[in-house]
Order: C-alpha cells, then sequence, then structure tokens
C-alpha cells in the first residue's frame, strides 16, 4: 500500500497528532486510494468523532466520474463523499454529518459540532448511511405533493423505489412510476400506476402532473417531460433532476421546454442543502426519523474501507441495483457484508400490485 504525505501542519509539531487512514481520489474516473494521513487533537468547538458508516450514492459517484460537470469543481487529491454515521467514542453517541459538513473517508475526523445531528441510540449506521443519498434529495423535493401527482422516472432504481414511499407517505394523490422493465417495475411499492418507458420513449399522456423526479436523466428524461401535461396548463411542474444511475448522461432539458410546461428546474444539491440548514433542524430530524423506520426496498452492502479500491467498480454498486456503504476495515461483519435485503414490506408499503399501464402504439 503506497503511502501519501501526512496532513499534518509544520507549525503544530508540538501538539499531538495520530497516525490513520483515509482514502482520496487522486485520478479522475479511478477508486479511491487508501493513504497515510494524522488528526490533530480537536478545539474547543469541535468534536472528534469515529467514523461508522459512509454511503457511496450516485452524488458520490458523479463526483468521481471525469466526464460529469460536477467533477471539475475538485482538485486532486479530494474525497467525494457527501454525508455518513460517526459515533463519539467517548460518550457512544451517534451522529448524523450533514452534507455541508467535513468529507468522511477517513477513520476519525474532528468536526465542528453545528454540522452534525444526535442520532436515537439504537440507529443503525449502515441503514442511516446507505438510504441518505436516496432518501434526502426526494423528501426535500416532494414534502409539498400532498394531494398532487408525482412522476418517478426510473422507478426501479433504488432512488426511484424510495422515492415511490414517500410520495406515498407525503400524500400524493398518485404516484406513476416509469421505467423499461416491467418485471421489475412490477415489484416497486407504492406506486398507483406503471407504464414503461419504451425505446423511443412513447408513454401514455398523463395529465395534471406536479412533480416529475428523474433518475435516469439523457434524453429519455426530456422526452418524457414533452410527452407530458399536454394540452392547457393547469399547474406548474416541479421538476428534480436526481442523481440517476446513468451517472454519465446529461439531464436533457430544452429552454422551450421549460417555458412551455411552467417547468421550475429544483437543483437536487441545493434542495438537501436548504432542508439541513440550521432552521430546517426539526424537518430534517423528522425525515431521518422516517427514513430509519421503513424496511428498505434495495440492498445495502457493507465493506471495510480498506477494500473501497477493489469494490469500488462492481457492476451491481455501479448501476445502482445495490447501494455500497464503507464502514472501518476492522469492523467485523459477517462474510464481510452487512446486508439489508427488499424482501419485507416497508413500512407505509401497498399490498396490492395496480395494473400495468400498457404503452400506446
Amino acid at each position: 500500500m503506497d503511502s501519501a504525505p501526512q496532513e499534518t501542519d509544520p507549525a503544530s509539531t508540538t501538539m499531538k497528532v495520530t497516525g490513520m487512514k483515509v482514502a482520496r481520489i487522486t485520478e479522475r474516473g479511478l477508486p479511491p486510494t487508501i493513504m497515510n494521513a494524522a488528526i490533530k487533537p480537536p478545539t474547543p468547538e469541535k468534536l472528534q468523532v469515529r467514523v461508522l458508516a459512509v454511503g457511496i450514492s450516485q452524488q458520490v459517484r458523479n463526483r468521481v466520474d471525469e466526464d460529469h460537470p460536477s467533477s471539475r469543481f475538485y482538485m486532486l487529491p479530494f474525497d467525494p463523499t457527501v454525508d455518513g454515521v460517526v459515533q463519539d467514542e467517548a460518550t457512544g453517541d451517534l451522529y448524523y454529518v450533514l452534507p455541508r459538513g467535513p468529507r468522511l473517508l477517513a477513520e476519525r475526523l474532528n468536526i465542528p459540532k453545528h454540522e452534525i445531528l444526535k442520532l436515537p441510540p439504537n440507529t443503525d449506521p449502515v441503514k442511516i448511511a446507505g438510504l441518505t443519498g436516496a432518501w434526502l434529495p426526494t423528501w426535500a423535493l416532494l414534502m409539498g405533493c400532498s394531494g398532487h401527482k408525482v412522476l418517478i422516472v426510473g422507478a426501479t432504481t433504488c432512488n426511484g423505489r424510495v422515492g415511490a414511499q414517500i410520495a406515498r407517505y407525503l400524500g400524493a394523490s398518485e404516484v406513476i412510476g416509469l421505467a423499461d422493465d416491467e418485471a421489475a417495475l412490477a415489484t416497486v411499492h407504492g406506486l398507483t400506476t406503471r407504464a414503461l418507458l419504451g425505446n423511443p420513449v412513447d408513454i401514455p399522456k398523463f395529465k395534471g402532473i406536479k412533480f416529475v423526479v428523474d433518475f435516469i436523466g439523457g434524453e429519455a428524461g426530456a422526452e418524457v417531460l414533452d410527452q407530458i401535461n399536454q394540452g392547457p396548463l393547469i399547474c406548474e411542474l416541479k421538476y428534480l433532476p436526481a442523481w440517476g444511475p446513468r451517472g454519465g448522461d446529461p439531464f436533457v432539458v430544452d429552454v422551450n421546454l421549460v417555458i412551455r410546461r411552467r417547468m421550475r428546474v429544483i437543483d437536487p444539491a441545493l434542495s438537501v442543502w436548504h432542508l439541513t440548514a440550521p432552521q430546517n433542524v426539526g424537518k430534517l430530524r423528522f425525515a431521518i426519523q422516517m427514513m430509519s423506520m421503513i424496511k428498505v426496498p434495495f440492498d445495502i452492502v457493507a465493506k471495510p474501507m480498506a477494500e473501497v479500491a477493489e469494490v469500488w467498480n462492481h457492476e451491481y454498486f455501479k448501476d445502482l441495483k445495490q447501494v455500497l456503504v464503507l464502514v472501518p476495515s476492522e469492523r467485523k461483519v459477517q462474510g464481510d457484508v452487512q446486508l439489508f435485503n427488499n424482501k419485507r414490506r416497508a413500512v407505509g408499503q401497498l399490498t396490492e400490485q395496480p395494473a400495468m399501464n400498457k404503452k400506446r402504439a
């Protein structure tokens, strides 16, 4: 294992530092590399914590992708992570690290106390870390969906499955799911209507859609937007181009289409940033409380951080058929895998399976 220069300040050589391992992106498009680093004692306004679980969501993967627009904002080497769960070893307390907090691919962190949210003592760190990437952006967008129609593009993705549950729980009048796999679409709980995307895209002419959450992007997402809400405009359309499974595909939204559909395009990063702002701590706490109660509708797999280079590009993680969560290398997990599966029905899920809408000829 190669070493890298320790992240220490030469001016603070009198301070006690502790060696540790971190993971950093050293070349765009490649998995993180394990490196040596050091951590100083925390200052009074900070808390030193042990990192317990870090979710590798699509947003995280987008930051690593050399072809993705977001990657240009980060200078090498960098840590692409967004949020996670940590522990104060002195008290045993668990905390959720807000997206505005420090990056998390390290054994320990010194973290400002205002950038963490205390979690209940019985919280499962792996479950929380594996869900937040899918849960928080969609929750932030759909908080106002009660009584309105919601359309989920890419409903069979991990994010789409979570989005269907959120929309149903928050009182959407109709939850429509689009995907290109009929068998998989039939297994998505929470949907009231199902339809196939088709190739080329050809979907039923849904009307009155208020919210569109797009987990695919590219030309397919644009075609869906062009085919819905035909005729006289009856409502503004809120469009969340979320971090879809095809991370390299741009979200193609024509300006004329935005005007024609009275569309408000919402940045998922900004929506999460707003939800996690200090003035919204009550809303954030409730969102995480609800998230911790559901039965996870997809597989979350925990792997030691030391194996990050080996598991990063596994096809199931890249395609978001499963979500990767990195845990401390010394953590004992059965067979190196801690798995939450989707075989049990989630809180608030439907027991019936609504009929599939057939694609129009």
